[in-house]
């Protein structure tokens, strides 16, 4: 230990150096308080002061004071050496900032056993303080890399300088980092993409997988992407880079301009709640998907469900946080709950949700990310952020006029096993000049009209296979070994863009299958629970002609340009 001596005798001084010396101390010497203070100030070192009380110019209890003022975070042990016996005094000592009592003339033996109680204390303080300092050289750095995290999310969130109405969103991450992920984004077509994703876990191991899907979300939107090709590339990236039992439950929508059409791809989530215009019927949406992330490529189905919707409807997508939250019975909020509280709410639906959960939990604490995504159907309006201007997003888009042309194309087995296909279909759409606008739709119907010669002419497969969520399974489990065993079959292809009014594609797919019962499968889109079978609905919409002949072998479609 390093000890300060002060008093105003020098043979008292040398007395307590000889004590201490012999014992391996190092000891300091301060004649007055005012000394003792100064020492003090110059040597950081010093752990322990034996202060005098009496003393000329600065008393002990007046300097003990100075250096109580000074001493700041520093620890310091100052004890009293002194004959005095009044408990005045020796309170007075206390106040100061005194810690023990010495008494003279000094016994050896106590001095010695009170500077070791002493000394083992600041020991045990200067572990704890090296301790609190690498903590807080740990937090000063966490709290960097959080600012530096926060700083990407925020920026990978700032992607698009237009907001849209009719698209709200709520998040409540349960610690610093989210797990949910909300996205919205204007289409290049007028419309508005939309996407709600819940990542398995908490914090930021949960929070990272977001970064490739806000990267892959803003990219493909701007190139007004299918919903469908939005899907497809998000799985096949979280697939590549998510570890073993990590995946991506996700909402991902786009409305049309009109806000009556929507198209969405839903996989893991809970159903999507359809409130009605008047307010007064809620349906369920149902998801038809596994989660993002677990699938191959080659085994993921990218089929979006397209909705005709009344406007003044609105729609409600929420995460698990919602419905699981639960109070101190253990007792879940439920769906049902979600549903009473729209119904009994007036207008100001996201709201109400949040605080009937809380009102349900009570002071238990929130235990998931909280994420709800409400959607109003009526025509897009879309505003700049900073001045709340309202912009015409599609102004931009240049008039769809490109030269006619044709492209036949004839696809044989090997080609088949191909899974970029419709890619390249789509992609050679693509030229025409002002296509953005009808991408998404078109890649759908491309899709959809291919899935069906691949699948159910050359592979003859049957869609009633997928009846059950096992039987999906199955289904592309066949799927994939019948495209191995395949020879001998092609499929034709014809694409032609014709001028006309208006301007249209048109499409011709020949499979060299066994065709199959376009009229039965037309009755299945009345069965509005069936698991398979709404393709062909799908595209009815979508199409101003779809005409299937040769047994179902051949099909054509035509699909118009209007804005």
């Amino acid at each position: 230990m390093k000890i300060l001596i002060v008093d105003d005798q020098g043979y008292n001084r040398d007395l307590l150096r000889f004590i201490l010396e012999d014992q391996g101390h190092i000891c300091y010497e301060a004649s007055s308080g005012e000394a003792a203070v100064t020492e003090f100030s110059d040597n950081e070192d010093i752990d322990i002061i034996l202060m005098d009380v009496n003393m000329p110019v600065m008393n002990g209890i007046e300097a003990t004071q100075k250096i109580s003022e000074i001493k700041g975070p520093r620890s310091i042990t100052i004890i009293f050496v002194t004959a005095l016996d009044d408990s005045d005094i020796l309170i007075k000592c206390l106040n100061a900032g005194g810690d023990d009592f010495v008494p003279k003339p000094v016994n050896e033996s106590i001095l010695l056993s009170k500077i070791n109680a002493h000394a083992r204390n600041i020991e045990n303080y200067k572990q704890l303080l090296e301790v609190h300092n690498t903590l807080e050289m740990h937090n000063k750095n966490i709290r960097r890399e959080h600012e530096i995290v926060e700083n990407i999310f925020r920026n990978s969130l700032s992607r698009t300088t237009v907001t849209c109405d009719n698209v709200v969103s709520y998040s409540s991450p349960m610690s610093m980092f989210n797990g949910d992920v909300t996205l919205s984004a204007p289409s290049p077509s007028g419309g508005q993409y939309f996407l709600l994703g819940d990542f398995t876990g908490h914090g930021l191991s949960a929070a990272i997988g977001s970064l490739p899907v806000m990267s892959i979300f803003f990219d493909n939107t701007a190139k007004q992407a299918s919903v469908s090709a939005l899907a497809l590339e998000i799985n096949n990236q979280l697939y590549r880079i998510l570890p073993m039992g990590m995946f991506f439950c996700a909402a991902i929508g786009h409305l049309d301009k009109s806000g009556t059409q929507l198209t969405v791809w839903s996989g893991g989530m809970n159903d999507a709640l359809l409130l009605a215009p008047d307010g007064n019927t809620i349906t369920a949406l149902p998801g038809a998907h596994m989660p993002l992330g677990i699938l191959r490529p080659e085994e993921f189905d990218d089929s979006a469900q397209l909705h005709q919707l009344q406007v003044g409807s609105t729609l409600f997508f929420y995460t698990d946080g919602v419905d699981e939250a639960q109070n101190k019975q253990d007792e879940q909020f439920g769906d049902d709950r979600v549903r009473d509280t729209i119904l009994a709410s007036k207008n100001t639906y996201i709201p109400d949700i949040i605080s009937a959960v809380k009102a349900f939990t009570g002071d238990e604490l929130q235990d998931d990310d909280i994420s709800i995504i409400q959607v109003h159907c009526s025509p897009c309006v879309h505003r700049e952020k900073n001045t709340g201007q309202i912009v015409d997003i599609a102004a931009e888009l240049h008039a769809i006029e490109s030269f006619p042309w044709q492209l036949l194309i004839t696809l044989e087995s090997i080609d088949m096993q191909r899974s970029d296909i419709v890619n390249q279909l789509v992609a050679f759409l693509g030229t025409i000049q002002g296509v953005d606008l009808h991408q998404d739709k078109l890649f759908s119907i491309v899709s959809e009209l291919f899935s069906n010669a691949l699948e159910h002419g050359v592979l003859n497969l049957d869609s009633s296979i997928k009846s059950t969520a096992e039987g999906f399974e199955e289904y592309y489990r066949c799927r994939e070994q019948r495209l191995q065993e395949i020879s001998d079959k092609q499929i034709h292809i014809a694409l032609r863009y014709v001028h006309d009014t208006p301007n249209r594609v048109e499409l011709d797919i020949t499979d060299s299958g066994q065709g199959f019962d376009f009229n039965r499968v037309l009755t299945l889109q009345e069965d509005t629970e069936a698991l398979h079978g709404r393709g062909i609905g799908l595209l009815q919409t979508l199409c101003s002609k779809l005409e299937y002949s040769e047994g179902g072998s051949k099909v054509t479609a035509h699909y118009e340009f209007i804005e």
